[in-house]
């Protein structure tokens, strides 16, 4: 038995990885497997499967043979790649559970997250290796990048406020959407987290942040209703997130000074009628 904590109440999801590695151990290109994800789980997670193998060659065959490896572990609902070159998404029929196959090759890649892993088969050691090298890791803060994202969130602002006033106000809401998103990924930036962006926001994200992130939702499309979506995306910059960026100089000052009173003009002029 391949026993994962976070499944122990969770009878469908435990007995799906156990049928899964007792394929996968069987087969002389897995070299090691185990599960990721988030550290706890519900009926509607997912099983989270990195599979590593010895070489490219075997990667790349074990991806062809994707379907036959599912089929032999369960009936199938759904099936696909995923974005990812070597992530296989499939849904069970019986269990009506996500599994994703993901397929990678030796040495596993570091990342802090994978401190939390459960490694199920290690014939060579290498996931034991990864684990204790992974606990020296911590999430870095790129500079670089952050100053980068920063500066396109307030240009971002004139291309946005083009939708409202063209009355083009689906795609206007992408942009507030667009906005969230690139909020999300500052608060992960700053609290060491994996770039997961758009994910369990309400277990991210304290009371606060959420009644502010509450005032970009509203039942009826209006030009009215998306100014008060990016008044409050602008409220959720100054209130979180400025301060941390003044604290490391990448905070840029004039642009975002000069947007905000562009942002207010139009909108005093497009909800004034002038």
């Amino acid at each position: 038995m391949f026993q994962v904590e976070k499944f122990s109440k969770l009878p469908k999801h435990q007995s799906l990885l156990e049928r899964t590695a007792e394929v996968l151990i069987k087969d002389s290109r897995v070299r090691g497997i185990y599960v990721g994800g988030s550290q706890s789980a519900d009926e509607f997670s997912d099983v989270d499967l990195s599979i590593l193998c010895k070489t490219e060659e075997d990667r790349e065959s074990l991806k062809k043979d994707r379907l036959r490896i599912a089929q032999e572990v369960g009936k199938l609902k759904a099936e696909s790649m995923s974005g990812f070159p070597y992530v296989y998404v499939t849904f069970y029929e019986e269990e009506e559970v996500k599994v994703d196959y993901s397929f990678s090759i030796v040495p596993p890649e570091l990342r802090p997250d994978k401190v939390n892993v459960t490694i199920i088969y290690d014939p060579d050691g290498h996931l034991e290796k990864m684990v204790k090298n992974c606990k020296k890791l911590k999430w870095e803060l790129e500079l670089d990048d952050l100053a980068h994202k920063i500066k396109h969130f307030h240009m971002g602002i004139s291309y946005t406020v083009s939708k409202f006033l063209r009355g083009e106000l689906w795609d206007g809401l992408d942009c507030v959407d667009f906005f969230r998103k690139y909020l999300v990924e500052f608060e992960d930036a700053f609290a060491q987290r994996k770039k997961e962006n758009y994910r369990r926001i309400e277990q991210k994200l304290d009371s606060e942040r959420l009644k502010v992130f509450d005032k970009t939702l509203f039942s009826e499309l209006t030009r009215e209703n998306l100014f008060k979506g990016m008044d409050a995306i602008l409220e959720y910059m100054d209130r979180f997130l400025k301060e941390k960026f003044l604290a490391l100089g990448i905070f840029p000052e004039g642009d975002a000074k000069r947007m905000r009173e562009y942002y207010n003009r139009k909108k005093k002029e497009c909800l004034e009628g002038k």
